[in-house]
């Protein structure tokens, strides 16, 4: 009985690439555990690189938190838009009475609230603690004033509907109470790509730090590198083990930010809501969820190997064996 010389050289070579496929796999795990070992046996440095790129990474991510919070926080308060009509005429007469029943009849207004002169000066009074100084006035200061709910929201029809109100007979003054609302929503959305921006900034210096601290290393292991591409070692497996240490820098930075995160968050717990508390707001920092730390660290180990593949590529280019 004869072999198959044919069938024999495909067994050899399933069989060498099995091999080769083991040998890449052996020489991972290998390369994993050894440059972890090599930044830990300089521990000060590797610290204040962990620490550095964690303070980069956490100061955007903290502004983020609180900008989604506050979102929150605003969608749950679901204010409605007031109007404050002040009245140019006393809360008795019949010029108020007219207005009160004009505004009342308006198809764009939900309802209308008279605040005499009296409950004007009595709220406030208990809001501000001046009752005492208040009651030493001959006359009450504080003039009438109507409450209006529009059922409009804002925008265009807002402005046309307190331009009507400003010229009826009998008002003195109109305030649209939700104007600073529409300036608040505004700022977020400046502050939001502000986020956005400094995220970018810090992320390119984090890829800056860890390319730097590449370069450094690629230097003092220069002559070791000459030696390995003269032996026919190629970049790609002289650079394998500078990823696995930008991998490591940027993994660690990552949890140095989401160490710093929480810290941050704790601290400013107590403080943030009774500032709320203060405003009856349920503005609230959280803390960190699972996915979101997850993000955190699948970013810095992704910045990690950003950072090395391109510095070490750079590099390795102008090194070449003499």
């Amino acid at each position: 009985m004869t072999s198959n010389p044919r069938a024999g050289g495909a067994e050899a070579r399933v069989i060498l690439r099995s091999e080769r496929i083991r040998a890449w796999g052996r020489h991972h795990r290998q390369l994993f555990v050894q440059t972890f070992a090599a930044l830990m046996s300089a521990p000060g440095s590797l610290i204040t690189t962990w620490l550095v790129i964690g303070i980069a990474l956490s100061l955007p991510l903290l502004l983020g938190l609180g900008l989604r919070e506050a979102a929150v926080a605003d969608a749950k308060a679901s204010i409605e838009p007031s109007v404050s009509v002040y009245l140019s005429v006393p809360s008795d007469s019949a010029e108020a009475q007219e207005l009160l029943n004009t505004l009342r009849g308006s198809s764009q207004i939900q309802s209308v609230t008279l605040v005499t002169e009296r409950q004007a000066l009595n709220a406030f009074a208990a809001q501000s603690g001046f009752g005492d100084i208040l009651r030493a006035f001959s006359e009450n200061p504080l003039p009438a004033m109507l409450d209006v709910k529009p059922l409009v929201g804002g925008g265009a029809e807002a402005k046309l509907l307190v331009n009507w109100m400003d010229e009826l007979p009998g008002v003195d003054e109109v305030v649209f109470d939700a104007a600073w609302l529409a300036r608040l929503q505004a700022l977020m959305r400046i502050l939001n790509r502000l986020v956005i921006a400094m995220g970018l900034l810090f992320s390119l210096g984090v890829i800056l730090i860890i390319g730097n601290t590449l370069r450094l290393t690629i230097e003092s292991q220069r002559s070791e590198i000459e030696i390995s591409k003269l032996f026919g070692a190629s970049d790609r497996f002289v650079q394998r083990p500078f990823i696995y240490r930008g991998f490591w820098l940027g993994l660690g930075g990552a949890c140095f930010a989401w160490l710093i995160v929480q810290l941050s968050l704790g601290f400013l717990a107590a403080p943030v809501e009774q500032m709320a508390q203060a405003y009856r707001s349920s503005f609230a920092l959280g803390v960190l969820s699972v996915d979101e730390s997850l993000w955190l660290l699948l970013v810095g180990a992704g910045l990690g190997i950003s950072a090395s593949w391109l510095s070490v590529w750079r590099h390795l280019k102008q090194i070449q064996p003499k």
